[in-house]
């Protein structure tokens, strides 16, 4: 077994704990959202905690890992690849400028307030709303490695291109709808 491949395992690793730790956080939100008392405040409280601890690291760990695959094997030349770099400085920086803050704020209005405030469920909505645009970011820089595809691809570069799209529109420009709450 050679280091690349060490190397390569280890990127996955690190980034199927990110994506898929955010998928199973997002789904684990939805659920908690519609739970009737304090459940969702304080589930976007720990959401805050989580960023810190898991998101983060395994975000700079796959960034770091895809780096040196490329030193050692590719090129930065390559389009996926500048399309992958470019897809993770999004999600860090989405990260970075919407997701921490407002977990943040939301965790400090729910210490103020109370974790099942009408405020803070209205922007631990909002911002869980905001946040699926990341998985479909996510999902789409899956493809780019999956495929890897280059300057003439045009119906791959198109559909990643159509299902980001649709996903901006989807979560970063329409408002999210209330959720129902059960009784």
């Amino acid at each position: 077994m050679d280091i690349y491949l060490i190397i390569k395992l280890l990127h996955v690793l690190t980034a199927t704990i990110w994506v898929g730790g955010g998928f199973v956080f997002m789904v684990a939100a939805e659920v908690a959202q519609r739970a009737p008392g304090p459940v969702y405040g304080g589930f976007t409280a720990v959401g805050a905690r989580l960023g810190n601890l898991v998101f983060v690291p395994a975000a700079v760990l796959t960034l770091l890992l895809g780096i040196v695959l490329t030193v050692m094997s590719w090129s930065f030349g390559d389009l996926w690849i500048l399309l992958a770099l470019a897809g993770i400085a999004v999600s860090i920086g989405l990260g970075m400028v919407v997701i921490k803050p407002g977990s943040d704020r939301i965790a400090e209005l729910a210490q103020s307030e109370g974790p099942d405030s009408p405020r803070v469920r209205a922007m631990s909505a909002a911002l869980l709303h905001r946040g699926r645009f990341d998985l479909v970011l996510m999902a789409v820089i899956i493809a780019d490695m999956v495929f890897k595809p280059g300057y003439g691809d045009v119906v791959i570069l198109s559909i990643m291109g159509a299902v980001l799209a649709a996903g901006a529109v989807a979560f970063l420009v329409v408002k999210p709808q209330p959720a129902a709450v059960a009784a």
